[in-house]
């Protein structure tokens, strides 16, 4: 459980934080009828699933961005090295190809900084990063296999209700915390 004020981690039966002092006793109340299990299911650790995701979508971010930086560079050599061209291609065809090759790679590129940028803000518990990392979900679906995995693993612990509870919580206690 965490301190509603202050964000510290308050043990279960503490009635009052210890970092600041606030009354934890009415926060506690509205916690565990949150986090009412029903019988025969075992709660999930969802701060581990949410770090999990996190340092995913940051992998993931990473690995898309060397390909987009490939892509892009690659386009730009091609534009500028001195290619035989067949007499039956048309003059302006390879340089126009390269461009949209740059022009892709920088669009990967966009979306790998964004999927770095989720995954940061779901290990901050930013308000704004579980909507950022579902969008981001959406567009690693295509990344086949692996960021389809990686996407099917984001949905589970983003739409589930247990995930949207606890998300919703420590977001709320991390902004408070930091003043914003």
């Amino acid at each position: 459980m965490f301190c509603t004020q202050c964000g510290n981690e308050v043990e279960a039966h503490a009635r009052f934080c210890s970092k600041c002092g606030n009354d934890v006793t009415r926060s506690a109340a509205v916690v565990s009828q949150a986090s009412v299990v029903p019988a025969g299911k075992t709660p999930h650790d969802m701060n581990m699933h949410v770090t999990i995701l996190g340092w995913l979508l940051i992998g993931s971010g990473i690995l898309t961005a060397i390909g987009g930086t490939v892509l892009f560079f690659a386009g730009i050599v091609f534009r500028r090295m001195p290619i035989p061209i067949p007499p039956d291609v048309p003059m302006g065809l390879p340089p126009f190809l390269a461009r949209i090759a740059s022009l892709i790679g920088f669009g990967i590129l966009v979306i790998a900084a964004g999927t770095v940028a989720a995954g940061v803000g779901l290990l901050q518990y930013r308000d704004w990063a579980r909507v950022c990392a579902i969008i981001m979900a959406v567009l690693l679906v295509f990344h086949f296999p692996i960021g389809t995995a990686v996407a099917v693993y984001a949905f589970w612990v983003l739409f589930s209700q247990e995930g949207q509870q606890y998300y919703k919580s420590r977001s709320e206690s991390t902004m408070s915390a930091s003043g914003t």
